[in-house]
């Protein structure tokens, strides 16, 4: 008997893929300090807890995709819908990306003035991962279901906000992306 891979199970194993590599190679590899350092009594991320991390999420989400196509039957044939539908979420990623860096420097040379001397400090060193984030969340969503509500933006806003403190907290020498290339 052939087993014959649905589309879902395909790009499941693909993000699979990505997902481990991003964790057992390039993460490791490209990294320093690995996950958190201690130095002088006190922690701080390392360089590879961002990207082992994200890598991880991925590599759950390819499995646990993968896994659901076995039971779900989707058409084995790629569909002009499919390409969309990417084509659709690359550009909703690349406009919470190019907001993620750009918000936080636009709106301080509005109010403010120079945006590199507030990039760590409360709300400034919010404002682009926060407003990217939401867009990304939202966008995503709308991508998906085609409809949204406030209730959806307010909940999006809550995650990215509790995903921020969760990273900035913890470490006092943490700059939120992508303040550090500001």
């Amino acid at each position: 008997m052939k087993l014959k891979l649905s589309q879902d199970a395909i790009f499941g194993l693909a993000v699979l893929a990505v997902g481990l590599v991003i964790v057992l190679v390039w993460a490791p590899l490209d990294s320093e300090t690995g996950l958190a350092r201690r130095a002088r009594g006190k922690w701080s991320i390392g360089d590879s807890l961002a990207p082992t991390v994200a890598g991880a999420l991925l590599a759950i989400s390819g499995l646990a995709l993968a896994l659901r196509s076995l039971r779900v039957p989707t058409p084995a044939l790629l569909a002009v819908s499919n390409l969309r539908f990417v084509a659709t979420a690359a550009l909703c990623l690349a406009a919470a990306l190019a907001t993620m860096r750009y918000a936080g420097p636009l709106v301080a040379e509005m109010t403010v003035g120079d945006y590199r001397p507030l990039r760590d400090t409360v709300p400034w060193k919010y404002v682009g991962f926060v407003l990217g984030g939401c867009i990304l969340i939202v966008g995503f969503r709308i991508v998906v279901e085609r409809k949204t509500s406030w209730a959806r933006v307010a909940l999006a806003f809550a995650g990215v906000l509790a995903l921020a403190l969760a990273y900035d907290i913890p470490f006092e020498d943490l700059l939120m992306p992508p303040n550090g290339d500001v």
